[in-house]
């Protein structure tokens, strides 16, 4: 049905509204703390995410790829009929084909599937819920022992898939970003990483300069929270990079590879540093 000019009048309005309150509330944010009106407008859209308002609100167009699915919520404790479980709505990327093209091309269909495994599970997990082996095998129009076998595949080289099943496992492995992470600071280059974890080299390059970004961040701001609203990643993310970042520190080989984290993490610092004085705005006395 063709909508009316009432109808995108009030849709117009609702906008509107919509904006008025988001300014008022990155004021607010400006007035009554030390943050700058980049920062507001950073944490004013962070909490639209978390509550679902504005450009995250349900029924918005979702990005080409991106699907809604209801998951387990992750504080359901294993075992747990699912009948009886806790449920949240996620937005899952089923299909990133600028990567998978690229991961299908140079080491197949099966190396795809996996890849988009990977990338659901995480983006769920990051949103609080876990998707179950049935979930990715009816997403993925594929079967449940396909599914199994490509996770205890990933599991043989030590790439962790935090779904429902494996919950009670959640610990000994690790992700597949942890693991290009600690492959970039063993010195392997990009190219190299892709190729070992049968990822494309676009995700490789946004995990490492994604790792870049919160190390260079947490030194200018000593602040995990203030961190993870900059880069955009969950405080989670922040806490295990820098754990990683920590470790390597500590080892006189990585100090070339620290210079060169330091100095990605510096380039995209410059641009958010001149979009926040840009919109400085001179405070008034406390």
């Amino acid at each position: 049905m063709m909508p009316t000019y009432a109808h995108q009048k009030q849709l117009q309005e609702a906008r509107l509204d919509t904006k008025t309150l988001e300014r008022l509330f990155a004021n607010l944010i400006t007035d009554g703390t030390n943050c700058s009106p980049f920062e507001s407008d950073i944490i004013v859209e962070k909490a639209k995410e978390v509550f679902a308002i504005g450009d995250h609100a349900e029924g918005n167009v979702l990005h080409p790829g991106q699907m809604v699915w209801t998951a387990v919520d992750i504080a359901e404790p294993p075992g747990k009929p699912l009948k009886q479980c806790q449920l949240k709505r996620i937005v899952i990327t089923h299909i990133n084909s600028t990567e998978d093209a690229e991961v299908r091309r140079s080491y197949g269909p099966s190396a795809k599937r996996r890849q988009q495994i990977l990338r659901m599970s995480v983006e769920a997990k990051d949103q609080g819920a876990l998707l179950t082996q049935e979930d990715l095998a009816v997403i993925l129009d594929t079967d449940v022992r396909t599914i199994r076998r490509d996770i205890q595949r990933l599991r043989k080289q030590n790439i962790f898939v935090p779904t429902r099943g494996q919950q009670k496992d959640i610990g000994p492995g690790v992700t597949h970003r942890v693991q290009a992470i600690t492959m970039f600071l063993e010195e392997k280059e990009p190219v190299e990483i892709a190729r070992a974890i049968k990822h494309s080299l676009t995700a490789v390059e946004r995990y490492i300069d994604t790792f870049c970004r919160v190390v260079y961040c947490q030194r200018k701001f000593r602040n995990n929270l203030k961190t993870a609203l900059v880069v955009g990643v969950s405080v989670a993310t922040v806490n295990t990079y820098l754990g990683l970042h920590t470790d390597a520190c500590e080892d006189p080989a990585y100090r070339q590879r620290i210079e060169e984290i330091e100095a990605r993490g510096r380039i995209y610092y410059k641009a958010v540093d001149f979009k926040k004085n840009h919109g400085q705005t001179k405070r008034r006395p406390i």
